[in-house]
């Protein structure tokens, strides 16, 4: 275990306790909160599941809205995500909202869910904000490089899923030579997940998290794929590039199973 995941995780552990003592108190919105977070840097399907989730209320008429940060974009206004503008609002807020979910970015997520109305808020990426009550926290476990915190964190969350996603556009690379690229945590992770598909990777490019692509970065990924059937990359870089028509960006969706639903549903409404 690095160094600096041992210092992540002490500095977690403390403020759990902190808080489980009363010495710190979380600030508690007059609406029911989910938290959907990880104990993972990345990778655990934490905004599949986001969306997954905020479709599933949505279907039952509820008014939803995802509280989020907004990390990797150039601004700090705070407010609801009114255009698909990463450099404005981040790159997963805009995917989020580009899939019909209301999202509202800025650091301080309990002003933000005083300020705007719904019946229930999603707190994306909040196992670790513990600053904001939350009625609900849900987990999502997955493999990792890195933990944020140790396996004891879990008796704090409600509900702990296993990372269960699928590939909605999955016959697009199956059997095809691709050239793939990305910008996550874990970029190896994505690339193994199109060979897991049957696709025949013949190239990659991996770049850091929430990377904001050059006009001379594509043209040399351009490059670099030639000779390939398809250009693939996930949908939340897709969301930085804009239009292309000879990228693809692979779908993926989050398993989220009706009996989890159903618990979330008996939570809230138990709140309401």
């Amino acid at each position: 275990m690095k160094l600096a995941e041992l210092l992540y995780r002490a500095i977690n552990r403390l403020r759990r306790a902190l808080y489980r003592a009363g010495v710190l108190r979380a600030k508690r919105l007059p609406v029911p909160v989910i938290s959907i977070g990880n104990r993972a840097v990345g990778g655990s399907g934490k905004t599949p599941a986001t969306i997954a989730i905020a479709h599933a209320l949505q279907q039952r008429g509820l008014r939803v809205a995802v509280l989020t940060r907004g990390y990797g974009r150039r601004t700090t206004e705070q407010g609801p995500v009114t255009s698909l503008d990463t450099e404005r609002f981040g790159d997963e807020p805009v995917l989020i909202k580009s899939k019909n979910i209301d999202v509202i970015v800025g650091a301080d997520r309990y002003e933000n869910g005083l300020r705007y109305s719904a019946d229930v808020f999603l707190l994306d990426d909040g196992f670790q904000h513990l600053q904001l009550h939350r009625d609900l926290d849900i987990v999502i476990e997955a493999p990792a490089r890195f933990y944020r915190e140790g396996p004891s964190s879990l008796r704090d969350a409600d509900i702990v899923l296993q990372r269960k996603i699928h590939a909605v556009n999955a016959d697009a690379v199956a059997g095809k030579h691709v050239f793939a690229f990305a910008a996550l945590a874990n970029n190896e992770q994505f690339f193994d997940s199109l060979r897991d598909l049957g696709a025949d990777v013949i190239g990659t490019r991996g770049f850091p998290d929430h990377h904001r692509y050059t006009l001379a970065e594509l043209r040399g990924i351009r490059n670099a794929a030639r000779g390939a059937d398809v250009i693939v990359t996930t949908e939340k870089d897709a969301v930085k590039i804009g239009p292309a028509d000879d990228i693809m960006a692979l779908r993926i969706e989050m398993e989220i199973g009706e009996e989890v639903i159903a618990g979330i549903l008996r939570r809230i409404g138990t709140r309401q």
